[in-house]
């Protein structure tokens, strides 16, 4: 439709103290390794861990922000723990029906 969504014009902003804060109030601080966490204020930033950071860093950081009581916006999903693999036994399939039906018709079919 013509004239939607409106144009942005001045007023559009938020307040002054109000951008650039992560919806929860707390002002967003990146973090790509886990000394990063000591230079940050639990009261008013909040953990945002770098796109770049790999789970085994991601895993130590999440670790130490825990302990430093810290929150953190993207913690990211944890992989499920697989337990260690076990021997698999394949069972024997038993006897099946067309070769006891072939078997008891001297191998001729029906």
């Amino acid at each position: 439709m013509k004239g939607w969504p409106r144009a942005v014009k001045v007023g559009y902003k938020n307040k002054r103290e109000e951008r650039g804060l992560h919806p929860s109030g707390l002002r967003e601080v990146i973090v790509n390794r886990p000394s990063d966490l000591e230079r940050i204020d639990s009261k008013t930033q909040i953990v945002k861990i770098g796109h770049t950071v790999g789970e085994r860093k991601r895993v130590a950081i999440v670790e130490r922000a825990q302990a430093l009581e810290l929150r953190i916006a993207n913690p990211g999903s944890k992989k499920p723990e697989t337990a260690p693999t076990e021997e698999l036994v394949v069972a024997e399939p038993e006897s099946t029906k067309p070769a006891e039906e072939k078997a008891a018709t001297g191998g001729k079919e029906k």
